[in-house]
C-alpha cells in the first residue's frame, strides 16, 4: 500500500489531499483475512450448532428415559395399589371366616362339654350293668362325639364291646363299642355300622 501527496498547484492550497491506493497484493491480503474470519466465524457457528444439537438430543434422550422410568413407576405404584386392595379384601374374608370358625368352633367345644357331661353321667350306669336300651343310648351319645371316643380312668367292663341296636326316627342304627389302653388312660370308641 503506497500513499502519494498531491501538488499543491493541482489542488487548493489550504487544503493537503491524501491519496491510498491498493496494490492487488494487499487487496488479495485483504481478501484473504476477510476470509478466514469468515470462515472462524462459521467453524465458530458450525461448533455451536453441533453443541446445541448434542445436547438436544441429549436432553430428549434423558426426557424419554425419565419418563419410561416414571411410567414403570406410576405402573409399579398402581399394581401395588390394586394388589393391596385386593389384599385388604381378602384379610377382610379371612376375618370373617375366622370369626365363623371360632364362633362354630366354641359351639362345638360347648356341646361337646356338654355331652361329655351327659356321658360321664351314664358311664356309671353302663359300668353298673346297665340295660341294653342305656348301653345303646351311651354308644349313640360316644359316636355323636367329634373323635366317636372317650376317656375314662376305669377299664370298662368287656360286656360293653359288641353291637348295640337303637330305635330312632328315621330306623333302626346299629353301634358297635370298641375299647382301648392309651397312654395310661381307657378309651371307648363307638361307630355307626348300620342304618336300616
Amino acid at each position: 500500500m503506497t500513499t502519494k501527496d498531491t501538488h499543491p498547484s493541482q489542488s487548493p492550497p489550504r487544503r493537503k489531499d491524501w491519496a491510498v491506493s491498493y496494490t492487488q497484493s494487499d487487496v488479495d491480503t485483504i481478501r484473504e483475512h476477510i476470509e478466514q474470519d469468515q470462515a472462524a466465524k462459521r467453524r465458530v457457528l458450525f461448533i455451536a450448532f453441533a453443541v446445541s444439537a448434542a445436547a438436544l438430543v441429549v436432553a430428549v434422550v434423558s426426557l424419554s428415559t425419565f419418563y419410561s422410568l416414571y411410567a414403570k413407576g406410576r405402573t409399579t405404584i398402581d399394581n401395588l395399589t390394586a394388589e393391596n386392595a385386593s389384599l385388604k379384601t381378602k384379610v377382610q374374608e379371612y376375618s370373617s371366616q375366622l370369626d365363623e370358625i371360632k364362633n362354630k368352633e366354641a359351639a362345638t367345644a360347648q356341646s361337646r362339654a356338654e355331652a361329655q357331661s351327659r356321658l360321664y353321667k351314664a358311664l356309671p350306669a353302663a359300668f353298673g350293668g346297665a340295660s341294653g336300651a342305656g348301653r345303646g343310648n351311651l354308644a349313640q351319645m360316644i359316636y355323636e362325639l367329634p373323635d366317636h371316643s372317650i376317656q375314662t380312668g376305669d377299664k370298662p367292663p368287656d360286656n360293653l364291646f359288641h353291637n348295640w341296636k337303637v330305635n330312632t326316627d328315621s330306623g333302626l342304627d346299629v353301634y358297635t363299642m370298641v375299647g382301648g389302653f392309651v397312654e395310661g388312660k381307657w378309651v371307648i370308641y363307638s361307630d355307626l355300622i348300620s342304618r336300616r
